[in-house]
């Protein structure tokens, strides 16, 4: 245990559900960085990928591993490829995360 870095302890107070939301949220892609490149990012880091119907045929699903859940087709949010906002997003998971209820 490293005691010489400070420890920040937050009170029940300190999360409040904006920062709950805010918490989990993507900081979306750096600067200089490519849609291509941050997709696969996120595949290899097993995290669930959001792309519209344009950038959908651009990332290669099977060979990552990615499936649509059957429960969840389409989402509504921004694509992690252009960054644009999609209202009928196709939301892809992990195989290995799909098979979780």
């Amino acid at each position: 245990m490293n005691l010489s870095a400070p420890h920040i302890i937050h009170g029940v107070d300190h999360w409040t559900t904006r920062r709950r939301l805010g918490a989990g949220q993507s900081s979306g892609r750096r600067s200089g960085q490519t849609a291509g490149g941050r997709i696969l990012d996120l595949a290899d880091l097993k995290k669930a990928v959001m792309l519209c119907d344009g950038c959908l045929p651009k990332f290669n699903s099977a060979e990552a591993g990615y499936v649509t859940k059957s429960n969840l087709p389409f989402a509504a949010g921004r694509c992690d490829g252009c960054e644009q906002f999609t209202p009928r997003g196709h939301l892809l998971v992990h195989h290995t995360l799909a098979r979780i209820t």
